[in-house]
């Protein structure tokens, strides 16, 4: 089988890293691709001088692999770096965005925690480690940092990345290196400091917010031209290993035979057929939840905004019962994101907070988020632009119980060897994540052929 191609089924970013670091080891890839073009959640629209992320719309970059692997992608040149205010982010409180402090004066002063709040913060590394192996985001900062901190910094935090709350996320699972931190030097704080040196040592790079000239989306379309053959528009129906290697089907045509096959699809689109699992793995699966999440995108003359929009953008505590998680001030990040004298705002709705907000139509949620932002960043008049994209399933939530699919992704690849699951429910769900978690079972599939 040595000799034979490697198939990727899913043309998403962890599926093209695999594929583009394949090919560069000299292993033969086969791509296929559901839709006509690559990327998955990575799309970039521009309409009229508007562009438009309908996925991640930055990528945190703070690993030397990851930025690596885009220099030998020949992106590096194409990077572009937030705006420097960027570094500005806005909480709300008492219905005003307060930006999040940026430093010691600047946290002694915010309105953001009481002092009893800003007290109980500086105690933390006096807290003692938890006993409990898979506690909840929640359950973790209210014990270490407290109730404030909880409502006012992680609550919003976790929904502007998973799109979800911390009552129902693993702290192992979708912040490791915030239970590292309690594991290894029993506080957070102390942990920061004394941490700093290993974790340049294991290749952690001054971190920075980019995108690119032509927007997110010419990350993927930048590996696709280099990861193989690529087959689109075509859906994978059934996968099933036979006598001389593992073979596909998909618009009544059969592929193969391949050596190894890689499923980079999320597990709500994964079907019994496409990997040959029991009903108990197969339900196990399906017990991952992603939320629904909507995106707004709304733009407005310069004149009509009260809010100088000098920062990455704001989030919305649950306290605060807004109709929306948070937004993001786009033409403030990036140039070249709206017309000239016009403002492009990114503003997200419904995720496990409020699911039932994510589906509303268009006109009632555009009347939803105008609400609050006229409210919040003193908006007046209608919208000259917008758009709206609606994602049922959005982001995977790392609940607690994780381990019990992570070990079941296991099972499945130890019965059928040959088969690898990869994704965003797997290694982290950041675009970086994927990347990082990519170019190591690639790596690890070539030492496997050679």
């Amino acid at each position: 089988m040595k000799n034979k191609p490697v198939a990727v089924v899913g043309a998403g970013i962890s599926g093209l890293t695999i594929s583009t670091i394949l090919k560069k080891r000299e292993v033969p890839v086969e791509i296929f691709e559901k839709k006509d073009e690559p990327g998955g959640a990575l799309k970039t629209v521009n309409s009229n001088g508007w562009l438009l992320e309908y996925g991640p719309n930055t990528l945190l970059l703070k690993d030397k692999i990851v930025a690596d692997f885009l220099r030998d992608a020949g992106l590096e040149e194409e990077m572009v770096v937030a705006n420097e205010n960027s570094s500005k982010r806005f909480i709300v409180k008492n219905g005003k965005p307060e930006p999040l402090p940026a430093s010691i004066w600047s946290a002694v002063n915010t309105p953001l925690f009481s002092l009893k709040g800003k007290l109980r913060i500086l105690g933390e590394p006096f807290i003692s480690r938890s006993d409990d192996p898979d506690q909840t985001v929640a359950e973790f900062v209210e014990r270490r940092l407290g109730e404030e901190v909880l409502n006012y910094a992680i609550n919003p935090f976790v929904a502007g990345i998973f799109a979800n709350r911390p009552e129902d996320l693993s702290l192992r699972h979708a912040f490791p290196a915030m239970h590292n931190l309690e594991a290894e030097y029993g506080s957070m704080i102390w942990g920061s400091f004394a941490g700093a040196k290993k974790r340049k040592e294991q290749g952690r790079i001054p971190r920075k917010l980019i995108s690119f000239k032509e927007g997110i989306q010419q990350l993927p379309e930048t590996l696709a031209s280099q990861a193989g053959k690529a087959h689109y528009n075509q859906k994978i129906e059934k996968i099933e290993k036979r006598t001389g290697g593992w073979f596909l089907e998909s618009n009544g045509r059969e592929f193969g035979p391949y050596s190894k096959v890689v499923l980079n699809t999320p597990l709500y689109q994964i079907k019994q057929s496409q990997i040959p699992v029991n009903d108990y793995d197969f339900e196990m699966l399906q017990k991952v939840h992603y939320p629904p999440l909507s995106v707004m995108y709304l733009g407005f003359k310069k004149d009509q905004v009260e809010h100088p929009l000098d920062g990455f953008g704001f989030l919305v505590p649950e306290l605060e019962q807004r109709n929306i998680l948070g937004a993001l001030f786009s033409s403030t990040l990036f140039e070249g994101r709206a017309p000239d004298d016009r403002h492009l705002l990114t503003v997200f709705v419904g995720g496990g907070r409020q699911p039932d907000h994510a589906s509303l139509p268009t006109e009632k949620m555009l009347n939803l988020v105008m609400a609050d932002l006229q409210d919040l960043l003193g908006i007046t008049g209608e919208p000259v632009f917008m758009d709206h994209v609606y994602w049922p399933n959005a982001i995977p939530a790392y609940h607690t119980g994780y381990d019990d699919i992570l070990r079941t992704l296991k099972n499945v690849e130890a019965r059928n060897p040959g088969l690898h699951l990869a994704g965003n429910f797997r290694h982290g769900i950041s675009v970086p994540d994927c990347i990082k978690s990519g170019i190591e079972l690639a790596d690890q599939i070539a030492k496997d052929l050679s």
